[in-house]
């Protein structure tokens, strides 16, 4: 293995996706260092493999490449992180950051383009395809996690309750729910409860 090589972790499962990946590659300084084609998967390949840059796609059989991100940066795995979607994606942008992710990209993207966003975010920078759009504050969707949350909020639960039966600590139930005023446009638990329902998302 070269000094030069920069390995990274493909979290996709399209074939074809992949294979252009590879080919995309070829001749540059990274490297394919492992793929998990699911969100289930992408944590324990990603632990083994200690990857130095994370392709991770939005949209997976059993999640979406947000939660997959967010979970990556839970259990200590900081390599930065692009999420790629087959089109433009309405405030993908606001949710890949919220997630800890360091940038977005196309997957109908040109090879370079793919490659420049790479190095970017390779060197601490970020690079999120301007190309989706961006929601207005309080619009940002939900993650399934805040979903979770919300809907315990809704049946009355305090936080620690929430905490227990989501096996995560109260800190991070606390973290949420700032997230989900933020997104929301609220600032009390009765009114995102209520806004939630509005928009239909409980």
């Amino acid at each position: 293995m070269s000094v030069l090589d920069v390995t990274v972790l493909i979290v996709e499962d399209d074939p074809i996706v992949r294979a252009w990946l590879s080919l995309a590659f070829e001749g540059t300084e990274f490297r394919t260092v492992g793929e998990a084609r699911t969100a289930a998967n992408a944590l324990d390949v990603a632990q083994r493999r200690r990857p130095d840059l994370l392709l991770v796609d939005y949209r997976l059989p059993d999640g979406t490449g947000t939660e997959v991100v967010r979970s990556l940066r839970a259990h200590g795995i900081q390599a930065p992180a692009l999420l790629m979607s087959a089109g433009p994606q309405p405030g993908l942008n606001q949710a890949a950051r919220l997630a800890g992710a360091n940038g977005s990209i196309l997957k109908t993207a040109s090879i370079s383009e793919l490659l420049t966003a790479l190095r970017i975010v390779r060197r601490g920078g970020e690079s999120f395809d301007y190309r989706h759009p961006k929601l207005p504050d309080g619009q940002a969707p939900l993650s399934r996690r805040e979903r979770d949350v919300l809907r315990r909020v809704a049946a009355g639960e305090t936080n620690r309750q929430i905490a227990d039966a989501l096996g995560i600590s109260a800190e991070t139930v606390k973290t949420l729910l700032v997230r989900i005023h933020h997104k929301l446009g609220t600032h009390r638990r009765a009114e995102a409860v209520a806004e939630a329902h509005r928009r239909g998302l409980l």
